[in-house]
């Protein structure tokens, strides 16, 4: 039933950001960071690690029939073993070249209806795709109610979908909106060919998807925006490949035939579980929840050459300021960590043989470190294991490294700055290596070493949307200089492993209405509670400029004066059209919390929380002192803003 129409940037946007990713991926706005992954609290509720040698039939439904499926398609579905089988470790769906049922091409398509549905959740599946012109792999998600509502009625989640040989991915959905509607995104180009993690986070608020970890698309559906009820009703999983149809095309590469979707693993997490289920097993054994507490945890020691425990894998102390991760008997392995409650950081260890080790900077006695690893045993199987808790003893770590600039490498204690935050500068590129996180301030050589960042050792950063970072190649913030204000998977190679001091500010930005061109303004200037908020002509001044702030809490953001630090507010919590937006006291309240969601061009919609209305500019004005309100969201001109920087 899945159909695909072409036109993915339609009137029915409702919501979009981009994150600039490790596999090249290109981005128009960075946001703050998300955490693509099940969280601390979550469950594992579902999984098929496909680690046998048939396909298990208490999970997975074949669908079959050569009837175009609504898309015109050209295979016939079969429930073969030539079609799909399991191998490896892996599941294969196999697309072949050859006449049956009518058709001149056969595959396989596979659902959990009526074995497993869910409400809500993440979704995660290591998939490596067929990469040929006409050929059309997909892992996504319909609503469970489909044979009785039917098709968009139902809802529809594509998680990740690829077309012909284009090396990336989709990520859509389709609902009912008086009609068909559908919003989707792309991500950048990468080999799709190899295995990537595709992922959806599911709640009540929002649907994000990810290719390995990062974000190519946010929708928003809090309160069943733009007509999304169908988002909070039951779904199933497929898994298909198709070829040919109304999207890729009728022209079709027969020589690049038979061509392979594999899965390696597809897991469900869930904070509450609301899951159905016929299923008699409906974990396989070893996929634990990277969320699970752990049973037992690596012990720290003060002896700088431990033996390798009995599991073959732990975190070990190696110097003051280091421990290293190692994992035996791998052919790769992944390790999620944080330190002391800190963003969690995901990197590729070094692989020396079947041994991966990794070193964790930065440490000093008493920190804490908490651990998990995704690993590939020599067997060629893939598993996530329990999270265990290092805590590390030892004395304070003293700083290393030498300036290369031409200013004094050091300062006085009572100057260092080891403040962290939301920024992380990482010593390789695409987020690897050493990592240091920063907050706002400024932070000379000696602060950097302090934090047990050598010298000109960058290559990659995390700066979330809100904030603006400052690169210089010089201690004490001089010689030459760059400005990063998103996520740069590699700073480039003029700026490679040059960098000895950083500076971090909050962004500041003007707020501008795409349909008037004017910008968001603090009537007169005011810094009194409850004045009010008005576009006007572009003038520089203070009454025109704005902070953001993430809130972690639901995802929101605070929009901020620069005047006096109030917040842009809707007027006594009121929910109804035409309500006046003023700045306030800011006592974190929903009226106060928005959320930014990306439409196309740099502009975004910002819809508040407590009412769940976009901020418009009334009655279409054009005019300087035409009053700005909410009203319902509509995807129009005056309902969108653009945040340009401006210091």
């Amino acid at each position: 039933m899945r159909k695909r129409i072409l036109n993915k940037a339609i009137a029915t946007v409702l919501s979009m950001a981009l994150i600039a990713s490790s596999v090249g991926m290109t981005f128009t706005k960075s946001e703050t960071k998300v955490n693509a992954a099940a969280t601390t609290s979550s469950k594992l509720v579902w999984s098929d690690e496909f680690n046998g040698t048939s396909l298990n039939t208490s999970k997975w439904n074949y669908e079959t029939g050569g009837g175009g499926w609504g898309n015109n398609e050209l295979q016939y579905y079969t429930n073969r073993k030539d079609n799909a089988y399991v191998s490896g470790g892996a599941l294969h769906i196999r697309a072949k070249k050859e006449s049956y049922g009518g058709k001149n091409y056969t595959s396989a398509r596979l659902n959990t209806n009526g074995k497993f549905t869910f409400t809500y959740g993440y979704v995660e599946a290591r998939i490596a795709l067929p990469s040929s012109q006409g050929i059309w792999p997909a892992f996504w998600m319909l609503g469970a109610n489909i044979g009785s509502v039917g098709w968009p009625k139902c809802g529809e989640i594509d998680i990740m979908e690829a077309i012909n040989a284009e090396n990336k991915t989709y990520g859509t959905c389709h609902w009912d909106n008086n009609g068909h509607a559908n919003y989707g995104l792309s991500s950048g180009y990468f080999d799709i060919t190899q295995y990537h993690k595709y992922a959806v986070q599911w709640d009540k608020q929002y649907i994000k998807m990810f290719v390995d970890g990062n974000k190519i698309y946010e929708m928003y559906i809090g309160n069943n925006a733009g007509g999304t009820e169908e988002m909070h009703r039951p779904f199933y999983l497929l898994l298909n490949v198709a070829v040919g149809g109304n999207w890729p095309g009728f022209s079709i590469n027969d020589g690049a035939f038979p061509q392979e979707m594999k899965v390696d693993y597809v897991r469900v997490y869930q904070e509450s579980p609301s899951y159905t289920s016929s299923s008699s097993s409906n974990v396989d054994s070893g996929s634990s929840s990277s969320g699970s507490s752990s049973s037992g945890s690596s012990s720290s020691s003060s002896s700088s050459n431990t033996s390798t425990p009995a599991s073959g894998m732990g975190l070990k102390y190696t110097g003051a300021s280091t421990a290293q991760a190692y994992v035996n008997n791998s052919k790769w392995v992944d390790i999620h960590y944080t330190v002391n409650g800190g963003a969690q950081q995901n990197v590729r260890m070094n692989q020396s043989g079947t041994k991966a080790t990794y070193t964790i900077n930065g440490l000093s006695n008493g920190s804490t470190v908490k651990y998990w690893f995704t690993h590939c045993d020599t067997s060629g199987y893939t598993k996530d294991t329990s999270s265990y808790t290092y805590t590390h003893k030892s004395g304070s770590s003293s700083s290393s490294g030498s300036s290369s600039g031409s200013s004094s490498s050091g300062s006085s204690s009572s100057s260092v700055n080891t403040t962290s935050g939301d920024i992380y500068i990482y010593q390789d590129a695409n987020y690897g290596g050493r990592s240091a996180s920063l907050g706002i301030g400024n932070y000379t050589l000696a602060s950097l070493q302090k934090k047990g960042f050598k010298n000109d050792d960058l290559s990659s950063i995390k700066c979330p949307w809100g904030y603006k970072v400052t690169l210089y190649a010089d201690d004490n913030y001089k010689g030459s200089k760059k400005v990063v204000t998103a996520d740069m998977s590699y700073v480039g190679n003029d700026w490679n492993d040059k960098v000895s001091s950083i500076k971090v500010e909050r962004a500041i930005y003007k707020i501008v209405n795409r349909h008037s061109g004017l910008c968001l303004d603090v009537s007169n200037g005011s810094t009194a509670a409850g004045a009010n908020v008005q576009q006007w002509t572009d003038n520089g001044t203070n009454a025109q400029k704005w902070k953001v702030i993430f809130n972690k809490e639901d995802s929101t953001y605070y929009i901020i004066s620069v005047l006096n630090s109030k917040p842009v507010v809707v007027d006594s919590y009121s929910k109804s059209n035409g309500a006046n937006a003023i700045i306030y006291n800011n006592d974190y309240g929903t009226n106060k919390r928005w959320y930014v969601t990306y439409v196309n061009d740099g502009y975004s919609f910002l819809i508040n929380k407590n009412s769940n209305k976009s901020l418009e500019v009334g009655g279409w004005s054009k005019s300087a002192g035409g009053n700005v309100q909410q009203w319902d969201y509509k995807a129009q001109a005056n309902q969108q803003w653009k945040f340009v920087m401006v210091n």
